[in-house]
């Protein structure tokens, strides 16, 4: 599962960031959310010792509006620019963004970061993206894939 993918990303030494679900009008995200997503977020980071996260941000609302109607405008694209202004010394393209979330899914692509779609089989798509997997341990081709690493060159490699 997810704590499989986690350690097969950390030992490529890729770096692993954790998002929030980001504010929206439907489900704005308050103080209690974020404390409760941080909690989360720190028990999965005991629960795989092993697997260092480079960034955990629990907080998906959109900073400087916390607090007003304007805290759930666009919160997703918010948490990525987070991402990226926090990480500027790692270009956009070399991101992989994992999720379900069309609003994040769509923040992205709109960056220039990969994405990849984790979905049931029978699920709609929505919008475009670069990869679509019905099971989060298919990630770990994604990633082979985006590398340029696959089964056939390492059997033309023997």
């Amino acid at each position: 599962g997810v704590g499989k993918l986690l350690s097969f990303v950390d030992g490529r030494s890729m770096q692993i960031v954790l998002l929030p679900l980001p504010s929206t009008p439907t489900m704005p995200q308050s103080d209690e959310d974020v404390k409760r997503t941080l909690e989360e977020m720190t028990s999965l980071t005991r629960q795989l010792p092993n697997v260092n996260f480079d960034l955990l941000i629990a907080d998906g609302r959109r900073r400087g509006k916390v607090g007003t109607d304007a805290q759930n405008d666009n919160a997703a694209q918010d948490v990525l620019t987070n991402v990226l202004s926090t990480m500027d010394d790692i270009d956009p393209i070399q991101f992989l963004l994992v999720s379900d979330r069309e609003d994040y899914l769509g923040a992205a692509r709109d960056e220039g970061i990969f994405t990849c779609r984790v979905r049931p089989l029978n699920k709609r798509r929505g919008l475009t993206t670069n990869y679509n997997v019905d099971d989060v341990g298919i990630v770990e081709e994604v990633i082979n894939d985006i590398n340029g690493v696959s089964f056939n060159s390492a059997l033309k490699a023997r």
